[in-house]
Parts: structure tokens; C-alpha cells; sequence
């Protein structure tokens, strides 16, 4: 009675499970039972397939449900992964403006079942909110007192929300660069350049043609108290916005488009560093030495000497502006010349731990009677006068070497030939015999310590230059120069070279040898504080 029923209702699990009985109690009556036994196969068959449907029907419904599968923040972005691809029809956005607050709106095409609970965050925005703000539409709203600057990118089944100029330091990225030795996976098949990455001490760059010297422009310079070494690349790289390189020891590597067919890469550095680069066909490696790993280590080992003290260093530039001093060939000034040293020595001297300043650090004329003031104003143990030499044409190729003078009457008839030159300039006049009757009474330990610091100086000067290039030495010398009248405590005037010689010109126009020079004089001024410190 109760299998007729079942049959009735078309319960087909009431009917197997009423067929199960009829079967058991028939075999205990002995009767034959394989006809129900059959229908019983037949009857599981049917409800096991239904089953099965009824359960994709299931997975579908569900899925179809919440057709987004995650959100989160990562960096500057909101990342939306769906479970199926989408395009622009599914994203709306729209601006507002409330209670002080810009409103930056994204409503989302799409259910995502943890709307509620998901919490977004990114530094310098003052609230993201999330949640569903119709069955089938997501709401995502960015509040910030200043506007923000948002985009959006799809990439098949995912939607990036970008948020710009934030200004936010990006710590993951930082660590992955330093132990991956910042080797990243941005690699550009389309354009001219592949790849850009860092290897030890070294960038490397890829080609996907073939890059030859003309497509490269190298130049060096500083600026700001860094030194700039730039790489203009012919070619374009995808790349460069999100690309981060950096090299232990280097303050920054970055990387940009110059423009639509330029990419620049810029080597910003407190140190001067030594980088060259090496060429092949498709790859171009930029090779960087002389970077220090520690900065605590390196302030330590550069200490000029042992109970090292901070000094006051007053540096002068001679000439500037409407006098250039004197003109060597191809129109090389000595105002340029002596500007381009001052500001090498006073970096070197800075790193050293001195107190240091420039009596011009741009193309300007200070009277000579002034540029003494700095160093007095600042009671300064040092005041450092940098100058050029030069002779008339026709013993131009004969004359060429370093000399530094220390104030006193001359002695020779060419310390009174460059004292003459140098004071050109100079408003105050004095006949010879009032000009030695003044430089003899002036005090003793001035004169003492002045000759002291332009021995040091000339012969720290000449080993450091004599490292590279065959220099002579005029030697240290005697002078009445107006501009070290006024200077405090030790004064030299130092001709680094003469420019109008021909092969010394084109010397005193290089970085290489200005930095040379400056080194030579930063080494002679520790030589002379060391000295002076083991009588004070």
C-alpha cells in the first residue's frame, strides 16, 4: 500500500526505499522477487543521475551568484578578481564632493558574498568603503580631503584601481630588489628595450634589436651636491613608471622616458663614482666602482688623520663674471676653470667633516677687498685662494706647471708678475715701497703659518696629480696679493696650471684632473691641521 503511494506522489525515494521491503518480505515467503529486484536497479539509475544534475545545477547557481572572487589593496591599488571575464560596460565611475570630502566612486557590476567583512586600506587615503550596493552592483568609494588622481586598468577577469601620486614608500617591492639583487620580471617584447636590471654592482640592459654607440648618450655632471651620471637610451621601454632598481652604496637609480622614443637612466650619488659601461650587440652594461657598502665604515676610514677636529675653510674661485681672468685656447677661461675646482674641493672637504664655504658658487664677480669678508665673518683657519696662470703667446708651449703663494713681499721678478696679474682687479693702490714697508709689518704667525699651509698644499697637490700625468713643480712661493690681505689666520693663492699652455689648458678643462687637483689641495690643508695641531 505504501509502495502505491509512493508511486502516486512520484517520490522516488519513498518508492526504493517501500520496493526494499516488498523485496526483503517476499524472499521470506519464498516468492520470486526478480522482476522488483529489477525495478529497484532501475529506479537508484534514475535518482542517482538526478542527483548528479540537481547538484550542477547547484554549482552553477552559486557561481553565477557571486561572480566576484576576491578584493584586497596591494601598493597604490585596489585589485577586483572576477571569476569570469569582463570589460568596460561593468565598471561605472563618478566624482563627489561632501562635507569637505572628494569622493571618488566605482560601482562594480558583480556580487561578492564578503562585501561586508573586507576591509580596505592604503596610507594617505582617509577612508575606502566597500559594499553591496545593489544584488547585482558592488560599490567601492575612496573619501580623501584632496582630490585624488584614480584610474583603472582591466586585464581579462581582473580590475586594477590605481591611485597616484601618494607618495607612499613601497617597503615590499624595496626588500624583493634587495635579495633578489633586483632583478625584476618586467620584460618588454614590443619595443626596442627588453630589460632593464640590476646584477651586483652593475645595470644591465637587454635589446630586443640590435643597439649600436649612436643610439647611447653618456654624460656626467653635478648638481645639488650630487653627482649625476645619465644614460640616454634610443629606444622605448613600457616599463619605466613601475620599474624600481637600486644598488647598495648608491643613494638612487631611477629610470624614465626622456621622451617618446628616449629612455633615461640617472645614477644620483653623494661620492664621485668611477662608471664605465661595456657594449655588445643586444646588451649594454653600465659598471660602477668605487661605491662605499657602509656609510659608517667609510666616514671612519676617511678621516685625514688621527684626533681629527672640524675646521673653517673659506674657498675663493678667483675672477667671475665680466673678468674672466685669463684665456687660454679655444676660449678656455679661467673663471671657469677655478669655479669647477672650488666646488670639487669643497665637496671632498664637507665628507672630511669641515665647516666650508664658497666665496661664489656661481658665474658673479665679487671684488677682491670682499671676498675676504666671508673668511672673517666666519673667523676662518683657512682661506683658500684658486687661480690659473698664464703667459704671453709666444712662451705660451714653453711655460706650463702648479705653484702656490703664501703672502709676503716678492722675492723674484715673477712672483711680481703674477701678484700684478691676480690684483688687476683690486681698486687699491701703493707704490712698491709702500707695499713692502705694509706686508713687513704684518704679524709674524700669520706669515708663518701661511708658508706652512702653501708647502703642504703644493706638494699634496703634485702627488696627487703626478699619479696620472707628468706636471711641474714652480714650487711654494712668496707673493703680495691683495686678495690674502684681509684673510684670517693661514692664506694661499694657488695657480693650478697655466691655461694658456697648450696641453695644460685641455687639462684644467677636464672633470678628471679638476677633481685631481682638489683632492691634492684637500689633502695639503689635513697635512697642515695635523702638523699645526701636535704645537697648539
Amino acid at each position: 500500500m505504501n509502495y502505491l503511494k509512493a508511486i502516486l506522489r512520484k517520490d522516488n525515494s519513498a518508492k526504493i526505499h517501500e520496493l526494499k521491503k516488498l523485496i526483503e518480505i517476499g524472499e521470506k515467503l519464498n516468492k520470486d522477487t526478480r522482476p522488483d529486484i529489477k525495478k529497484l536497479e532501475v529506479l537508484e539509475k534514475r535518482n542517482h543521475k538526478t542527483s548528479k544534475n540537481s547538484s550542477k545545477k547547484q554549482t552553477n547557481t552559486i557561481n553565477y551568484k557571486y561572480s566576484i572572487k576576491s578584493v584586497y589593496t596591494q601598493d597604490d591599488s585596489i585589485i577586483v578578481n572576477f571569476n569570469t571575464k569582463i570589460s568596460k560596460n561593468y565598471i561605472k565611475f563618478f566624482e563627489l564632493k561632501r562635507d569637505n570630502l572628494h569622493k571618488d566612486v566605482f560601482d562594480i557590476k558583480g556580487n561578492f558574498k564578503d562585501a561586508q567583512p573586507t576591509v580596505l586600506k592604503i596610507n594617505n587615503i582617509k577612508k575606502i568603503t566597500i559594499g553591496q550596493f545593489k544584488p547585482k552592483v558592488l560599490r567601492i568609494v575612496l573619501a580623501n580631503e584632496k582630490n585624488l588622481n584614480t584610474s583603472y586598468t582591466i586585464k581579462e577577469k581582473q580590475l586594477i584601481i590605481n591611485i597616484r601620486n601618494l607618495n607612499n614608500k613601497r617597503k615590499v617591492i624595496a626588500k624583493k630588489t634587495v635579495t633578489n639583487k633586483n632583478s625584476n620580471n618586467y620584460i618588454d617584447k614590443n619595443n626596442k628595450i627588453r630589460t632593464i636590471n640590476t646584477k651586483d654592482n652593475s645595470i644591465v640592459i637587454e635589446f630586443n634589436k640590435n643597439f649600436t654607440k649612436k643610439d647611447l648618450s653618456y654624460s656626467t655632471y653635478k648638481n645639488n651636491g650630487n653627482y649625476e651620471d645619465v644614460f640616454d637610451l634610443k629606444g622605448k621601454f613600457k616599463y619605466t613608471k613601475p620599474i624600481k632598481l637600486s644598488i647598495d652604496g648608491i643613494k638612487k637609480i631611477t629610470v624614465s622616458s626622456k621622451d617618446k622614443n628616449t629612455t633615461r637612466i640617472r645614477i644620483s650619488n653623494r661620492k664621485d663614482l668611477k662608471v664605465y659601461y661595456i657594449l655588445n650587440k643586444r646588451k649594454l652594461t653600465i659598471k660602477i666602482s668605487g661605491i662605499s657598502k657602509n656609510s659608517k665604515k667609510v666616514t671612519t676610514s676617511t678621516l685625514p688623520y688621527s684626533n681629527f677636529k672640524s675646521k673653517t675653510i673659506v674657498i675663493d674661485a678667483g675672477h667671475g663674471a665680466n673678468d674672466p681672468g685669463a684665456v687660454g685656447p679655444n676660449k678656455r677661461y679661467e673663471k671657469v676653470v677655478t669655479l669647477k675646482i672650488a666646488k670639487y674641493l669643497y665637496s671632498i672637504l664637507k665628507q672630511r667633516g669641515h665647516k666650508v664655504y664658497l666665496t661664489r658658487s656661481t658665474d658673479t664677480f665679487i671684488k677682491v677687498g670682499k671676498r675676504t669678508d666671508l673668511a672673517l665673518k666666519k673667523n676662518a683657519d683657512v682661506f683658500i685662494s684658486i687661480h690659473a696662470n698664464s703667459v704671453p703667446k709666444k712662451d705660451a708651449a714653453k711655460v706650463s706647471g702648479i705653484e702656490t703663494y703664501y703672502l709676503s713681499p716678492a722675492k723674484t721678478a715673477r712672483a711680481k708678475r703674477v701678484a700684478a696679474k691676480e690684483n688687476r682687479s683690486d681698486i687699491r693702490k701703493m707704490s712698491n715701497s709702500n707695499t713692502e714697508a705694509f706686508l713687513s709689518s704684518l704679524n709674524s704667525p700669520k706669515l708663518r703659518y701661511s708658508r706652512l699651509l702653501s708647502i703642504d698644499v703644493q706638494r699634496e697637490m703634485l702627488a696627487e696629480v703626478r699619479t696620472k700625468h707628468k706636471v711641474k713643480d714652480k714650487g711654494s712661493r712668496p707673493g703680495p696679493f691683495w686678495v690674502l690681505l684681509d684673510a684670517p689666520q693661514a692664506s694661499v693663492l694657488v695657480e693650478v696650471g697655466y691655461i694658456s699652455h697648450p696641453i695644460e689648458s685641455r687639462r684644467l678643462y677636464t672633470s678628471s684632473y679638476q677633481k685631481l687637483l682638489a683632492r691634492g689641495m684637500a689633502n695639503g690643508i689635513d697635512a697642515y691641521f695635523e702638523f699645526k695641531a701636535r704645537f697648539d
